[in-house]
């Protein structure tokens, strides 16, 4: 007989462990008020663990294993990381009992997160949230595209899956005989009071993270210098988009967008309007110590048609396409509606009930959208069916071949098939026209760029992937010029009204030199400069003379392009158009950055009161 025996000691009863589980956690919320940070900190998390993988199998070092992981946690962020991993691995635990199995699992979550955010914010210029996720995997095949396109990021993601991938296998195997010795009892009992602390924890959090999420907090607090990334990534789970300007009085906005629709009958036959949303397009002559013989395009440049063209302020960096094309649909950034507005084709696009297409289609326009990739990604499809657009043609239907690396010349020759083919309804048509050519990863396929080129970028930029960066982008510039002065051709000298039109929707992120970031120079305008890393490009030229040429450089925001190209193609104006007009001019071209914050307020506040733009939401 052991001593043990001799004292009367047994192993004890399922039953009995699960009877002393309810009372520890009788006890726990008894001393909650006076403990409970205690119990939510890595060392509270790791005893309970650890209590875990000792009551389950009498071991020490499973013990220790199970619980040793919970301080890595606080490294990447305080008392949430070891949380994350506490529920993860105590889950795992309870499904598994294999110890070093669900202690492996905390670990490969918390670095998928942790790795995620950091990909995030190379690659794309954003940071990563729970919406990202959700949206992504909602059209998966139509999305996933935009990985393929970004060698290094498909590199870098397969390293990671494929080595936390061997880490759980391996812990897996170890933990064969664990899993066969193993009785329920214990496991139940101890995995219970784990996920009693950790769910005291997550209680302790909800008003921190809840805080994190309210829009103040997401545009100045800790998620723009990712500092807080798991509470970041969390505080956006269940977030819903709201119209976040107050409500303020329209009466003298209203008199200023009748005054103005006075003023613009309209012509008697309004212009075609052909727009295209140029991808990743900024002006490459604000790149710091970028010679002129290099980065001065004469795509640039104004002409005897251009009415109006300079830098333009977009809402996004690195990535957001869609959001830009919001922007321009809605004639308001998605920052109107906090943190849910990052995906605002998915949240806010259903609630529209005025759009720049709904305008034109009421001054007799056909509006049609050519869309370079598969119409479900980003719900492109139906977000543009929510925009007011007649018709709809993706890839597919252009018989495109979806790459991520069709070429402008392609996406431009199917526009002007497009083109030709609606003027024939007798109407004037508004062409949508996106391209795909110059998304990221730049410097990855330099197969493609001359050498000549190359070198000649080499000689100003010394930095090796500077240089092949800045020699890609300018080469692919270089397509996207060729492909334009053809469609410019078949627009402006066809014989009738019509405005060509161009603007960039972001910068690209530059994840293989990101010192390129901060070359980007603000270009100076006579109304004041657009922010750099928010700077791209607008262009707008007509032959049909309804607004005076203006060679000096404005600069605009993209909420603005939908007035100015109704201006230049002779548009009778309605209300929505007469408001985009007027708020543009009181703003001297930009919404962000108004230079008149109360003309600001008032044109949001119109298209959400007077003109109930938005009202299906809260």
């Amino acid at each position: 007989m052991t001593a043990a025996a001799g004292i009367g000691w047994r192993r004890p009863t399922g039953r009995e462990l699960f009877v002393g589980a309810a009372v520890l956690a009788l006890l726990a919320w008894l001393l909650a008020p006076r403990f409970g940070p205690l119990m939510a900190s890595p060392l509270g998390l790791g005893f309970a663990l650890a209590l875990a993988g000792y009551l389950l199998r009498r071991n020490v070092w499973d013990a220790a294993l199970l619980a040793l992981p919970i301080a890595a946690g606080d490294g990447v962020e305080l008392w949430l990381g070891p949380l994350l991993m506490t529920t993860t691995s105590a889950s795992v635990f309870a499904a598994t009992r294999r110890p070093r199995f669900a202690a492996a699992a905390g670990v490969v979550l918390l670095a998928l997160l942790t790795i995620g955010i950091r990909f995030k914010e190379r690659f794309a210029g954003a940071v990563l949230t729970w919406q990202d996720l959700r949206f992504f995997f909602l059209q998966f095949g139509d999305n996933v595209g935009v990985i393929a396109s970004q060698p290094t990021l498909l590199v870098y993601c397969a390293a990671v899956l494929a080595g936390l991938a061997a880490l759980g296998w391996f812990c897996w195997r170890l933990d064969r005989a664990a899993a066969r010795a193993s009785g329920p009892g214990g496991q139940i009992a101890a995995v219970l009071v784990a996920l009693l602390l950790a769910g005291w924890g997550f209680h302790l959090l909800r008003g921190e993270i809840e805080a994190l999420g309210r829009y103040d907090a997401w545009v100045l607090g800790g998620l723009g210098n990712y500092e807080r990334p798991l509470s970041g990534f969390l505080a956006t789970a269940a977030r819903a988009p709201r119209w976040m300007p107050p409500s303020v009085d329209t009466a003298t906005f209203r008199q200023q967008v009748q005054r103005q629709m006075a003023a613009a009958p309209g012509a008697a036959e309004p212009a075609d309007i052909v727009l295209f949303l140029q991808e990743s397009q900024f002006n490459p002559a604000t790149i710091d110590g970028c010679p002129p013989a290099l980065c001065r395009l004469d795509v640039f440049q104004p002409r005897g048609d251009t009415v109006s063209q300079g830098p333009l302020q977009v809402n996004v960096f690195g990535g957001g396409t869609w959001l830009s094309e919001f922007a321009l649909a809605s004639g308001v950034p998605h920052t109107t509606f906090g943190p849910a507005g990052d995906f605002a084709p998915f949240t806010v696009a259903p609630g529209m009930h005025r759009s720049f297409a709904r305008s034109l289609k009421a001054a007799g326009y056909r509006t049609v959208a050519v869309y370079p990739v598969r119409g479900g990604m980003m719900n492109a499809r139906r977000a543009y069916a929510s925009y007011g657009f007649d018709r709809f043609l993706d890839s597919d239907d252009l018989g495109l071949s979806g790459s991520y690396h069709t070429s402008d010349h392609d996406v431009h020759a199917a526009a002007r098939r497009v083109l030709e083919e609606e003027r024939r309804h007798g109407q004037p048509v508004f062409l949508m026209v996106v391209t795909i050519f110059n998304h990221a990863e730049h410097g990855a396929r330099m197969d493609r760029v001359p050498t000549a080129l190359v070198d000649q970028a080499a000689g100003s930029f010394p930095q090796g992937k500077l240089a092949i960066n800045v020699a890609d982008y300018i080469w692919r510039t270089r397509e996207f010029e060729s492909a334009l002065a053809a469609t410019r051709t078949a627009v402006l000298d066809a014989g009738r009204p019509a405005v060509l039109a161009w603007f960039g929707d972001h910068q690209p992120p530059f994840g293989n030199a990101l010192q390129l970031r901060d070359r980007i120079q603000s270009v100076p305008t006579p109304q004041g400069v657009v922010p750099a890393r928010f700077q791209t490009w607008y262009q707008v030229s007509s032959n049909a003379g309804h607004l005076r040429r203006d060679a000096a450089l404005r600069r605009l925001d993209v909420s603005f392009l939908p007035g100015l190209l109704a201006q230049v193609a002779g548009v009778r104006f309605d209300e929505w158009l007469a408001a985009n007009v007027t708020a543009r001019e009181e703003c001297a071209g930009v919404l962000q950055g108004c230079v008149n914050a109360a003309s600001r307020g008032a044109y949001l506040s119109y298209l959400r009161q007077d003109l109930g733009e938005f009202d299906g939401l809260p």
